[in-house]
């Protein structure tokens, strides 16, 4: 490994909504895309800027029917460490996945820390999983993005997040869409009728039950999504 990668930060980037806003705010010196060879990759892969580095790891075999692949972000910083020492995941305060808490970055730091010790294949490194954006829900991180100049409307088109996409456009019928919606609302983006409809649907069907049986466990998103129930009556 060459001295030239180690003192750079990794965006680990899908081009969803949290990895495209964190882009044009951490700005990283590499984003990386891994191809999981998921459901959805192909869609994130047409959408993928021309200097992205990719590589590929087949994680297709243990992919849930909720999308879900256990320790995925396990895997993607143990290949983001081949390209620099501060890796950004996308997390913003809405993931309650363990593999991206502040828990899950502290220990797999230290154990990084023990792996990457001077032997005959590397140098001693440090690596920091950065989770600074997790104290951002998506709104407030769009916000942020805003204040600092950046235009709504490219950061609506540039960004794809949808699990079930339809003839290459968002499904608005999935959480990763619903949660793109709630944001973008919140900050004045003007949604046809037809998607506001779509939303509020399966927020009603999907999401509210389990905010009302206390399921849902993000506390700052329920406001959000109470907000967007007032707005939209």
């Amino acid at each position: 490994m060459q001295n030239n990668t180690y003192n750079k930060k990794v965006l680990l980037y899908s081009g969803g909504m949290d990895s495209w806003l964190i882009d044009k705010l951490w700005k990283p010196d590499i984003r990386l895309y891994i191809d999981m060879n998921t459901r959805y990759s192909k869609e994130e892969m047409k959408r993928l800027p021309d200097d992205i580095v990719i590589e590929k790891l087949d994680l297709s075999k243990w992919e849930r029917e909720d999308k879900i692949i256990p320790l995925r972000n396990m895997y993607l910083i143990g290949i983001a460490t081949n390209y620099g020492d501060e890796i950004c995941l996308g997390a913003t305060a809405g993931d309650r996945v363990l593999d991206k808490s502040p828990v899950f970055a502290e220990l797999y730091e230290e154990l990084l820390g023990y792996l990457y010790q001077k032997q005959h294949w590397t140098e001693k490194r440090t690596i920091r999983i950065n989770l600074d954006y997790k104290a951002y829900t998506k709104t407030e991180l769009l916000k942020q993005y805003i204040i600092q100049g950046g235009s709504i409307n490219e950061a609506f088109s540039s960004s794809f997040s949808c699990y079930a996409p339809v003839d290459g456009h968002e499904c608005w019928n999935c959480k990763p869409c619903f949660r793109k919606f709630i944001a973008f609302a919140l900050n004045g983006y003007p949604f046809p009728r037809e998607v506001i409809d779509m939303n509020i649907s399966y927020i009603k069907r999907e999401i509210l039950p389990l905010i009302e049986s206390g399921e849902y466990g993000r506390k700052r998103e329920e406001e959000e999504i109470r907000q967007i129930l007032t707005l939209y009556r």
